[in-house]
Formats: structure tokens, C-alpha cells, sequence
């Protein structure tokens, strides 16, 4: 009983850093880079940004990991919904017609791992609704 509590905890700690990492990955390839790439290459600084706040989500939803609350599976789910079905979408029209550009790269490979960590995600969500639910 006790080596499953464990390991669940370890799940969730690996899930919640890897939404951290997430987070700054977002920021950094979509903030960041575009910034030292447009200050490079003498182009105004927002020419390139990506604007995105899923990061904002990603955060909450680590911490949310880290310290399950009332809100952590219903939120959770919705997150993890939407983030699929907005990822397949995007994936979808991306591969109808690639265009295999730095950003381009970037953004699949980021697209990709932000997937199969949703995937990881809503798996557990289901599969220990019980446990987040029990925090009501």
C-alpha cells in the first residue's frame, strides 16, 4: 500500500516537472529565441515572438500535481482536453503540407512532446480520479 502511494507521488512529481520544463521550453522558443534572433538580425524585437500563454496552464497545473486540490482534476481534464484536441489539430494541418523552416521544427518538436505529455496526463488524471477527487 504504502510503495503505491510512493510511486504514485513520483508519477506526479515527474508529470509536474515535466509541465515546468514545458513551461520553459514555450517560453524560451517562443519568447526568448525570437527576441535574440530579431535583435541578431536587426528586425523589430516582436517580429518573430510566438504569442502563446499555455505556459500559464502548464505552471498551474504542475503546482496543481504537486499540491492536489479540489480543482486539480476537473481543471486538469479540461486542460488536457483542450491541449489535445487544439495539439491534433494544429499537428494535423502542419503534416497536410510541412514546411520544415527553424520556427516550423521548433514548434512540431515542441507540439509533439507537449502531446505525449497530455497523453501521460489525462491517462493519470482517469486512472486515479478516485485519489483527486477524495481531496473534495
Amino acid at each position: 500500500m504504502i510503495f503505491s502511494i510512493i510511486k504514485k507521488q513520483i508519477w506526479f512529481n515527474f508529470l509536474a516537472a515535466w509541465l515546468f520544463l514545458i513551461a520553459a521550453w514555450t517560453i524560451l522558443i517562443k519568447f526568448i529565441f525570437p527576441i535574440i534572433y530579431s535583435i541578431n538580425y536587426n528586425e523589430s524585437v516582436f517580429s518573430f515572438i510566438m504569442w502563446d500563454f499555455w505556459w500559464i496552464a502548464h505552471i498551474w497545473l504542475g503546482y496543481s500535481l504537486l499540491n492536489i486540490s479540489r480543482y486539480t482534476f476537473y481543471v486538469g481534464v479540461i486542460i488536457s482536453i483542450f491541449e489535445l484536441f487544439i495539439i491534433l489539430i494544429k499537428l494535423y494541418w502542419f503534416f497536410l503540407l510541412p514546411e520544415w523552416s527553424i520556427w516550423n521544427t521548433n514548434w512540431m518538436i515542441n507540439k509533439i512532446i507537449v502531446l505525449i505529455l497530455f497523453i501521460f496526463i489525462i491517462i493519470t488524471l482517469i486512472i486515479n480520479k478516485d485519489k483527486f477527487l477524495k481531496k473534495l
